[in-house]
This record gives structure tokens, sequence and C-alpha cells, in this order.
């Protein structure tokens, strides 16, 4: 049996690549208190394990499945990255550039205190940073110089071994970093600095129903009481007195009535209304007694989501947005979450919206409409993909890295991952103006990332085949110590650029310190011990912008190193 296996994946190495990934992602998901290793991670280890017995994988394979992971990457990021150009986010892309900067020295500094070769170094900086877009790139530059293809062969398995040695430190190094060190640095108190963000922000005006912070959306039905507080009151005064609920219909004697403003309440009327969950308790007081009433609690109602793309309200608070949409007349809507790239924004009249968030809105269907009209455009949680446009871009994109300059004497080219990624960031940006062109769902783009990176790491992990080991013992120890300067250097330092020259608030700083890294693992241990999602103001912005340097690294590394 066990002949027969191994036969099986010397003559069919596919079986051996989705052997690798099946095996990493389970071995990934093992937790160690808050830690764990991650897909990838896991599957690199495994293919590293499975490629002991000696196998022959296509090598074309590790660029198709790196092409998949840094198009998702770059089609993701393209609305940030291009909406972040702007006077409003200068600061944060400075901490990117200062961080990235700071990284590419640390490693080529530690290239010429311990005299790793280019593979040894490219991997050095992946695992470190925790950034596999760096070795995917570096791939490239490594397929391009004037070396034998047993020399390629060498330097993509010491790129392996040198990623997955320094990986572990990467991740856990930065959480720990952003998490604990850093506050403990700048003296910080994370949940007083927490508050003292969100009252910068706005949190003060809770009683502003649009954009008070947790918000959720309740239905009641209540019967109006004689001489209460809404007997005798039109329903435009009685909101007004309370804007954490609308009146969305009365039911008079039978007789149904949907929303007008100018109606008065009378005794007696059964009144619909939207709350705020906060205001349940009372309801009661402000209207009368909550009764089950069928006709009261029917009227329409619609969730949608709602990308922002109107140039107009791009770069505006909410509180400024609201008063845009809204006028005079109760929309009769409330926010659910706003999200950034799949992350949670603070729910605060002063937070800033950039083109591409979205917005999820719970309330009265007209107004949802009218809103998606003036905001941008409702989301269509379609599962279809435009797969045409997305692979003639990786087409594109390949030519693109493939064409080459010099700077002087300098060969420059961005690399079949740099030409993808580029291409990537403008279908991305050009999909969130125009959304009939270019669609990829938030569930294809995971699937994209996800499994081409996970098989990527699975296909190195194999190619570095039976000496991985030995190169291992031999190098070890000075990768490790080397990984943990690259990890935490390039941190200390953006952490207190970030603080003393560019300002930031302490908050604001350690999110941009996880985005910088491209690491969500830190930011959430952030948010977690804050308790408040501020800290992804700065994530965003920092992700988007070192996801594309980052990757260039790559190959400015192997030429460094190798040229």
């Amino acid at each position: 049996m066990v002949e027969f296996v191994l036969h099986a994946l010397r003559t069919d190495p596919e079986i051996a690549v989705f052997l690798a990934i099946a095996l990493g992602v389970f071995i990934g998901r093992i937790r160690l208190g808050s830690f764990h290793l991650g897909s990838v991670a896991g599957a690199l280890l495994m293919g590293l394990v499975i490629g002991q017995i000696g196998l022959e994988v296509p090598t074309g394979l590790k660029s198709v499945f790196f092409v998949m992971f840094i198009y998702a990457v770059g089609f993701k990021s393209g609305p940030e990255f291009f909406g972040s150009l702007n006077r409003g986010t200068l600061k944060l892309v400075v901490l990117s550039v200062v961080l990235c900067a700071t990284a590419l020295g640390s490693i080529l500094l530690m290239n010429a205190l311990f005299h790793f070769d280019a593979g040894f170094t490219a991997g050095l900086g992946a695992g470190a940073l925790t950034d596999t877009a760096i070795m995917g790139t570096a791939t490239s530059a490594i397929n391009q110089l004037a070396v034998d293809a047993a020399a390629k062969a060498q330097l993509n398995s010491h790129m392996a071994i040198a990623y997955a040695i320094t990986y572990l430190f990467g991740t856990i190094g930065l959480i720990v970093f952003v998490g604990s060190v850093a506050p403990k640095l700048l003296g910080v108190d994370l949940k007083a600095s927490a508050r003292e963000l969100e009252l910068e922000l706005g949190i003060a005006k809770e009683e502003d129903a649009f954009t008070v912070p947790y918000t959720r959306i309740v239905v009641r039905a209540h019967q109006v009481a004689a001489h209460g507080q809404a007997d005798g009151l039109r329903i435009a005064d009685f909101e007004a007195r309370h804007p954490s609920l609308t009146v969305e219909r009365v039911v008079r004697a039978g007789q149904v009535i949907d929303r007008d403003e100018g109606l008065t309440l009378l005794a007696g009327d059964v009144v619909g209304v939207y709350a705020l969950r906060e205001a349940v308790g009372t309801l009661t007081q402000w209207l009368g007694a909550e009764i089950d009433h069928s006709q009261a609690l029917s009227f329409a109602t619609r969730q949608a989501d709602i990308v922002l793309t109107a140039p107009a309200l791009a770069g505006k608070t909410l509180d400024q947005v609201k008063a845009s949409v809204q006028g005079q007349q109760r929309l009769g809507c409330f926010i659910n979450a706003i999200t950034r790239q799949g992350y949670e924004l603070p729910l605060l009249p002063h937070t800033v919206l950039r083109r591409g968030d979205v917005i999820t809105l719970t309330g009265r269907t007209a107004s949802i409409e009218a809103l998606a009209h003036r905001l941008g455009r409702i989301r269509e949680h379609s599962y279809k993909s435009d797969i045409a446009v997305h692979t003639l871009g990786m087409v594109l994109g390949s030519l693109l890295g493939l064409l080459s300059t010099h700077i002087g004497m300098i060969p420059v080219e961005l690399g079949i991952g740099g030409g993808v990624l580029v291409a990537a960031l403008v279908i991305g940006w050009y999909n969130s103006r125009h959304p009939e062109i270019g669609t990829l769902p938030p569930a294809a783009q995971w699937a994209f990332s996800e499994f081409g990176l996970t098989a990527f790491g699975a296909v190195v992990g194999l190619l570095a085949g039976p000496a991985a080991f030995a190169a291992m013992k031999e190098q070890g120890l000075q990768l490790l110590v080397s990984g943990a300067v690259v990890t935490v250097l390039p941190s200390l330092v953006a952490l207190y650029v970030g603080r003393y020259v560019l300002r930031l608030h302490p908050m604001i700083l350690f999110g941009a310190l996880a985005g910088a890294q491209t690491e969500a693992a830190s930011m959430n241990k952030i948010i977690e011990q804050s308790g408040s999602n501020t800290p992804v103001i700065g994530f965003t912005v920092c992700y988007a912008i070192s996801n594309v340097l980052l990757a260039v690294c790559g190959p400015v590394i192997i030429f460094v190193v190798a040229g």
C-alpha cells in the first residue's frame, strides 16, 4: 500500500500538490492559544515533508497559482490603493513607504552580515514580513537570471526553506509587537486611547440615529396612549423629539395609512416603527403599550449593501454624508455596518468614507433605493464572475511584466507577478466605478486568493526537495536571528516615525503598522484588546499600499544579491 501511494505521488505530482494543500490546511487550523499557523505556511511545510520522497513537479504550476493569488489581491486593493493617493491619507501612505523601505534595508543588511544567497534572502523577507507575494515576485526574477536550471532550482529551494524558518516568528512576533510591545513603548492604554479617538470621531453625538455606533434595527408595533407624548403630535414633530425611531405605518380604526409625515397621531392609533435596539425599553413611554399587530408590522422593508462611488461624497465624514443625502425628510434608514476591504469601520459621525466602502442599510424600501442612487450602487449578491475580463487581465498583466527597460546600466522589469498586480489594481479600481464590467464577488476573490496562495506554498515546498533539511541545518540559526530583526526593526522604526514625525493617533498607528506588514491578525489583536474598530481606519490604506511595495521588493532583492 505504501509503495502504491509513493508511486502515485511520483508519477502523478498533482496528487502530491493537493495532498500538501489538504494536510497543510488542516495543520494550519490547529490553534495554540490565539495562534495558528495558517493554511499557506502549513501547505509549504507539508510540501517540504512530502517533497523528501523526490518528486518532479512542473515548475509552471507555481507561476499559475501565484498569478491567481496576486490578481485577487490587486483586484481587492485597487479601489483603496488609488483612493488613498490623496492628501487626506498622505500620512498613512508615507508610513507604508517608511516601513517597506526599512524592511528592504533590513533584509539587505542581514544578507551583508550573513552572506545569504539570493534565495535565502528573498525567503527571509517573505517569511519575516509574512508577505508571500515577495516570494512569488522573487521567483519570477530568479527565472530571469543568467544561471543554469540547477542553480535556479537551488535558489527556489533555499527561498522556501528561509520562508518556513522565519514565518513563525514573523507571525507571532508582529502580533506581540503591535498588540503588547508598541503600546507599552508609547505608554498607551488601549481602551482609554480608543475611547479618546472615538470622541474625536464624534461618538458623543449619540442622538444622531444615522450614525450611532453598533446600530441594530428592530421593528415594533405600539398603540398610542391617550394623553401620552405622541397623542396629538404630527409624525414629523414626534420623530424630531426621538431621532432613534421612525414611524412607518399607522392603523386607525382598521384603516392602513402608510407613512405620511404630516399625519397627526391620535389615541388608539396603532403605529409600526423602526427603532434602534437601545430605544426599545422607552418606546412604551414615548408611544404607549406594545402590541402584536400584523397590519402595523407589515410595511415594506429592505436591507441592502451600497457601494460608495459618488465622487462628491467620497472623503466626507459620515455626518457630512448624512446631511447631504437626508435634507429635511426623515429617511427611515439605519446603518448596520460600513466595511472597507472586508473590515468593519467604526460607525462614528466623523469617520471618513472613501470610494469602494460598502454601507449596509436597513430601512424603508423607497429610501434605500433613493439612497443607492445618491451614494453609488447596490451591490448585487451574485455568484457569477466575469471570467473573460479577469483572465484577459492576467494575460495583459503577464505581458506587461515581461517588458523591460534600463535605468543606466540597470535592467528594470516588473516581472509577471508585478505586471499582474498592476493590471489587477486597475481592473479592481475600474470595477468599483463600473460594476457591470469585471464582476468578481467577494467569495470568488477569497477563493482565488486563498487557493492560489495555498497551492503556491504547497508547490514551493514540494520543489524544495530532499536538500531542504540539509540547507536548513546549515543556515537555520542565522535565518532565525535575521528573521527576528526583519520582523521587529521595520515596525519599530515605523512606530516612532508614525507617532512623533507624522503625529498619528496611537489607535490609527497600530492599525497602520499591521496593515503596512499586510498582517490582519495583529490588527485583530488590537481590536480585541481595545474593544474598538478604530484601528481599521489605519489598516486598510497601509495594507493596499504595502501589498504593492512589498511585491516590488522581491525582484529588487534578487537583483541586488544575485546581480
